[in-house]
């Protein structure tokens, strides 16, 4: 994990994209936490979490979670996949102060939920 003092590029929430939002739950957690798809810097597709989340000790770097990807087609509107934790990135000033940005990679395996 690491702290990124300036900001490159403003990312936008994925819009146009595949997917949405993704849903996580962790054991020991009662409620699973969906959150926003962004894409762009400082990585492809991440998530931003708190600083303050309960969940956030539970995203390690390299870690694969399965977690359930909402999409835009109406057709599969939920995808269950494996998703590997690439990067933590502590935001401490710009857009997102506050929050971590949780980069986001999926596995080529997709199951649909």
């Amino acid at each position: 994990m690491f702290t990124r003092k300036s900001q490159d590029k403003t990312p936008s929430p994925a819009e146009n994209r595949e997917f949405e939002s993704v849903e996580v739950s962790f054991d020991g957690i009662e409620c699973s936490h969906q959150f926003r798809i962004w894409n762009g810097e400082p990585c492809p597709m991440f998530v931003l979490v708190k600083h303050s989340s309960e969940i956030m000790d539970r995203f390690k770097v390299g870690e694969v979670l399965k977690m359930k990807y909402y999409t835009n087609d109406s057709g599969c509107r939920t995808k269950l996949m494996d998703t590997k934790i690439q990067q933590i990135i502590k935001e401490e000033q710009g857009r997102f102060r506050g929050h971590y940005v949780v980069g986001l990679a999926l596995a080529e395996s997709a199951n649909a939920a």
